[in-house]
């Protein structure tokens, strides 16, 4: 069986780097949640914020998805400069797509933001579209920012857009401590859109796109119009994901303080789901996609059953400690201030309520990936569609019921079906050694999880300042020791990587 191509310094290089950036962003939930609770300014700060997100991680996504494995092909077949010229052609297109949008947005806020929120009164509108104005640069400067990640990480430049997200959140974070008081969330606002700027600034090669220009020819052409046709699917698939926040706001919006209850667990959620699945599907993607290319199917399984090991490894802890502690972690982290103990408990149970998107995103993402590296969208986006439709009318049915609880749910039903049905694909086409190795992953796993929460749970009865963090600590420490005891292969490799001459891998 060969080994297989993903680099777990790289994974583990990315990983941390993306570990900075939400402690960033927590920081700046932090900040937020004491400065504005869930009062009015909060809730149109998260409305405002929703489309332009919605659109550029729309933007975004179906275009990197689509252009790595474009990219990569082009630079095999037709070498460096017809691939850089697709890319630029790419970069431009983009730029002025996203720029009429920006401007279109802007002169249609005030309607737009009445539409998508109905339960708003019109002063709410009114301070909402406010804040939009602001925040609607994010389409510009996010799309433009997904685009040079994916180029960047067809040259295996992981550490250059990890260290671009993390430079961008600090300078927004650093902003928004210094103004946020005085200023409010139109600081905030602003300091968010410098941030994303930055970001930008940061990851595209603007030495290269000026000096060595553009040149268009055939190959470059026939490789973007590639591009698009992937692309097309793709943006209905992901139309499916970004428009289900802006689904949630829709539903929540009658109810004062529902919208930053739900807010607060989906961004933390999101957060776990980014850290979950970032460092590993931006470097596993360019390996699946050269395995495809190259049509080794044995290389293709091995890929995706080192995947499926490494999530299992992050997936089961992250799922026994936000359904097991997500209070206490809550109440520690984010009680303080306006945010009261009722905003705690509601955010918690969301919060445990979303583990099944947590883990339905990660695996739906590998899978999702193996597709798109085969060049294949429209399979990805077929299921999405179904399961979106189906996730929506749970959403409606079980909204006036149980709350931003049943949204919650409906949300972990879609991401959970969506995975399933996608795997289950992936299954037929290539076989059950996709699986190697991943059962006794989860049990080695579920034996050490249920060790760490033990540990966590006796130092959440002690008196120590902030015993979640305490515990959350200990815990992951019992973990890895427990996986090094247990020989789990991608623990022992974690730790030749940080003491490469004091171990030995465990015999296989």
């Amino acid at each position: 069986m060969p080994q297989a191509a993903t680099s777990l310094r790289s994974v583990a290089v990315l990983t941390f780097l993306t570990l900075g950036q939400m402690g960033l962003q927590f920081t700046l939930q932090l900040l937020l949640a004491k400065w504005f609770g869930t009062a009015s300014d909060m809730d149109a700060f998260v409305a405002a914020s929703t489309l332009p997100l919605v659109i550029s991680g729309l933007l975004a996504g179906a275009l990197a998805s689509a252009f790595v494995p474009v990219y990569m092909q082009t630079r095999e077949q037709s070498g460096e400069s017809a691939a850089w010229s697709m890319a630029v052609q790419l970069v431009c297109w983009l730029s002025l797509l996203t720029l009429l949008l920006w401007q279109v947005s802007k002169l249609f806020a005030e309607p737009w933001m009445r539409t998508l929120h109905p339960g708003f009164d019109d002063q709410q509108i009114g301070r909402t579209t406010e804040l939009f104005q602001t925040l609607s640069s994010l389409m510009v400067w996010n799309s433009l920012s997904g685009l040079a990640r994916a180029w960047n990480h067809c040259h295996g430049r992981f550490a250059v857009t990890g260290f671009a997200a993390l430079l961008g959140n600090a300078v927004t974070v650093a902003l928004a401590w210094r103004g946020g008081p005085s200023g409010g969330m139109d600081t905030i606002a602003q300091a968010v859109s410098i941030g994303a700027v930055l970001t930008l600034a940061l990851q595209m090669p603007w030495v290269g796109i000026f000096s060595r220009g553009w040149p268009v020819t055939n190959e470059s052409q026939s490789a973007m119009q590639r591009c698009f046709v992937l692309m097309l699917p793709l943006v209905f698939g992901l139309a499916c994901n970004q428009l289900d926040p802006l689904l949630d706001r829709y539903l929540t919006s009658p109810s004062p303080g529902n919208v930053s209850q739900l807010g607060y667990a989906s961004r933390l959620a999101a957060a776990v789901l980014t850290l979950s699945t970032s460092g590993l599907a931006v470097v596993a993607f360019p390996a699946l996609a050269r395995h495809a290319a190259e049509r080794d199917d044995d290389k293709l399984r091995t890929e995706i059953a080192a995947a499926l090991r490494f999530l299992s490894l992050l997936l089961v802890p992250i799922v026994v400690a936000l359904t097991a502690f997500g209070g206490a972690l809550i109440r520690d982290l984010l009680q303080r201030g306006r945010f009261t103990p009722e905003d705690t408990r509601v955010v918690s149970s969301t919060l445990a309520m979303l583990c099944g998107m947590i883990v339905g995103g990660s695996l739906g993402e590998i899978a999702a990936k193996v597709f798109y590296s085969r060049q294949n969208t429209r399979t990805p986006v077929i299921v999405g569609l179904i399961g979106f439709g189906i996730g929506a009318a749970l959403k409606f049915h079980w909204v006036g019921t149980h709350g931003v609880l049943g949204l919650a749910a409906a949300t972990s039903v879609f991401y959970l079906l969506n995975a399933a049905v996608l795997l289950g694909l992936i299954t037929m086409q290539l076989g059950l050694g996709i699986f190697r190795g991943v059962l006794g992953t989860l049990v080695r796993v579920a034996i050490g999880s249920a060790a760490a929460a033990g540990v966590g749970s006796l130092l959440l009865r002690t008196s120590l300042p902030w015993p979640s963090l305490w515990g959350a600590t200990s815990g992951a420490t019992a973990l890895l020791v427990l996986l090094v005891l247990l020989r789990e292969e991608v623990a022992w490799r974690a730790v030749r990587m940080v003491f490469p001459a004091r171990t030995q891998e465990p015999r296989s």
